[in-house]
């Protein structure tokens, strides 16, 4: 019963959001819209995300997938990809900086999924891993 409360209340903030936004002027929208936009900025993360544009090779316990990191922080990574996975399940990742590079091998969990990829929170850790990733990071 928990579940249909919140998913009521959920329903009726976006419509009561939507009356709103049809309400105001298209300037009162674009200062509403910089300061969302402003408000987003703000959310402050642990660690900076780098963008990059990397083919990975990642494999979920069901089959093999391609993709494209487009970025990665110490905490994981951003894949984009439309592969059918689960929230909670493991990964490994495989992708190369370069050719001369040896390929590197990463494990960690799905933490989101959305239509454009999917979102892999490293499992490993410890200062010896922080040292890699933090390396891995400043090379891209």
């Amino acid at each position: 019963m928990q579940k249909k409360a919140k998913l009521k209340k959920y329903n009726l903030t976006i419509a009561k959001l939507w009356d709103i936004i049809l309400s105001m002027t298209e300037g009162q929208r674009e200062i509403l819209l910089r300061q969302v936009d402003e408000m987003l900025k703000a959310d402050k993360r642990e660690f900076v995300r780098k963008s990059c544009d990397l083919p990975v090779d990642f494999a979920t316990p069901e089959r093999t997938h391609k993709g494209r990191i487009k970025n990665i922080s110490r905490l994981g990574v951003f894949i984009e990809a439309k592969a059918p996975v689960i929230i909670g399940e493991e990964v490994l990742m495989i992708f190369r900086l370069n050719r001369d590079v040896k390929a590197t091998k990463l494990r960690g969990e799905v933490a989101h999924a959305t239509r454009w990829g999917i979102g892999v929170e490293f499992t490993a850790e410890g200062p010896n891993f922080d040292r890699r990733i933090d390396e891995l990071v400043r090379q891209i």
